[in-house]
């Protein structure tokens, strides 16, 4: 079973994942912190509102179960399958990332084939483990790479990077740039990506009513300031530059420099980043296993193996780093990721609470 505190540690690095990588919201410029700020509020209410409420309605049962339930053999099949495919997509991207990111920083003579295929094998170790080996692992992490990550800050704080000036002025061009920045792009990635617990929350231990719901809004919140406080940051370090920038973060850590004992730490951020995006990936590699494994009635372990092979085949269709970000930002965020994040939950939730109602009449009825 997962503790409160492993499921709110897992929120929390699973949110900042890959969002350390980019800027996000960008498109408003020095504003992109402000269109962070608009997401997180956006999808705590998805969250709070639609994904929390499925859970709530069927706490014992993960999504593919919940389809099967309410939409029917074939139809909930349909349903759990594309899922399937949503998952295995999403940690193909950022798998896909981890390889080209470690070529570009770390490992530029390694063929692209051995790293994919090495991060598919660290992280299917992780997933044949099971949910509570998983959890237990981030929640083992978490303490080191939020201290790294402050560190890090102090450092930029001390190097004289950090100028808030460069946010100013607030609101130049209007609301309408931070709005479209962030509709629907940040809600789909990282705050609509909390869809992917639906098939999670049913290992929880619950120790007091409501500890689910609690426990994932405080590390969504957590994960939401963390995620804006690194814009900032960000933003304050590498000015209008931030947006043009690969990995704006990394890109920022090149610059300190204190005396001549501290400089080129850059590699230590390139570990940092990587760390999360593990994390990540592995949640979605788990999350497709353990959908793959109730909809096809096999154990985890089996389900693995088909799953990883998809994503590792998979994570070749992109011909380059910048083609897996662009494909992402232009249609995945824009069309493809809110249907499941966004408009197959509330079509969900409707249909649950139809026939939540339909049945409490007919108990009513028979009473009668």
């Amino acid at each position: 079973m997962i503790t409160p505190r492993q499921l709110a540690s897992t929120v929390i690095l699973f949110l900042i994942g890959s969002s350390s990588l980019f800027l996000l919201g960008g498109n408003a410029d020095r504003d992109a912190w402000i269109s962070v700020i608009i997401g997180m509020l956006a999808g705590l209410l998805l969250l709070s509102c639609v994904t929390l409420q499925i859970q709530k309605l069927e706490p014992d049962r993960n999504l593919i179960e919940i389809f099967k339930l309410y939409f029917g053999r074939i139809i909930g099949f349909m349903f759990g399958f594309i899922y399937i495919i949503y998952y295995c997509y999403k940690c193909i991207r950022n798998v896909r990332e981890l390889a080209d990111l470690s070529i570009m920083y770390l490992l530029p003579d390694t063929p692209l084939s051995m790293i994919i295929l090495m991060i598919c094998l660290i992280g299917g170790y992780a997933v044949i483990g099971g949910p509570g080996v998983f959890f237990r692992m981030v929640e083992v992490l978490l303490p080191i790479l939020v201290m790294i990550y402050v560190v890090l800050f102090i450092l930029l704080l001390s190097a004289g990077l950090i100028d808030l000036g460069r946010l100013l002025p607030i609101l130049e061009k209007g609301f309408k740039p931070v709005w479209d920045a962030a509709m629907p792009e940040i809600i789909s990635f990282p705050f609509g990506e909390m869809v992917l617990f639906l098939m999670f929350w049913r290992y929880t231990a619950e120790d007091g009513d409501g500890t689910v719901m609690r426990m994932t809004i405080k590390g969504y919140i957590f994960a939401g300031a963390f995620i804006t406080i690194m814009n900032i940051i960000t933003i304050g370090s590498l000015g209008q530059f931030a947006g043009w920038s690969v990995v704006p973060l990394l890109q920022a850590t090149t610059f300190v420099q204190l005396g001549n004992i501290l400089e080129r730490i850059d590699p230590l951020v390139s570990l940092l980043l990587f760390s999360a995006v593990y994390v990540k990936l592995t949640a979605y590699y788990l999350g497709a296993s353990i959908a793959f494994a109730y909809l096809f009635r096999v154990k985890l372990r089996i389900a693995a193996i088909p799953v990883g092979i998809g994503i590792y085949v998979g994570s070749f269709w992109f011909r380059s780093y910048m083609h897996q970000v662009n494909v992402g930002f232009e249609s995945n965020l824009k069309f493809h990721f809110p249907i499941f994040q966004i408009v197959i939950p509330i079509v969900l939730l409707l249909v649950m609470l139809m026939r939540k109602k339909v049945r409490s009449r007919g108990n009513h009825a028979g009473d009668d």
